[in-house]
């Protein structure tokens, strides 16, 4: 490339910027935000759930953004055996080992997804 080709091509880029704007070039020195991983307890929950709370399968709830209480008081029912119908016998298995802890974390953190 000439000294003149890349003086042409840096004025290029400069004044396409300026008539489009500074969002035109994109910013590679910012940071996308890192998100918050899932609980190590929670990695069962993501086959059904889907990775974001989003189930792909129509008969799966999403439980994303919903009430950390209202997630926390299920998963406690169903590892007590209180909460039954449905798919309760899979997620009785599911959560059995569950600490309070583990649920409060994983309630916590659904509940986050939007």
């Amino acid at each position: 490339m000439t000294k003149l080709s890349t003086i042409y091509a840096t004025s290029a880029l400069l004044v396409g910027g300026i008539f489009l704007g500074n969002n035109a070039i994109a910013d590679t020195t910012a940071s996308s935000p890192t998100p918050n991983p899932i609980p190590a307890s929670g990695s069962q929950c993501l086959s059904c759930h889907g990775e974001d709370g989003r189930p792909a399968l129509a008969d799966v709830p999403i439980i994303a953004g919903q009430q950390p209480i209202y997630l926390a008081n299920a998963l406690r029912h169903y590892k007590n055996g209180q909460r039954t119908g449905g798919q309760a016998l899979v997620m009785q298995e599911m959560v059995k080992d569950l600490t309070d802890k583990d649920i409060e974390e994983l309630a916590k953190w659904f509940g986050e997804q939007k």
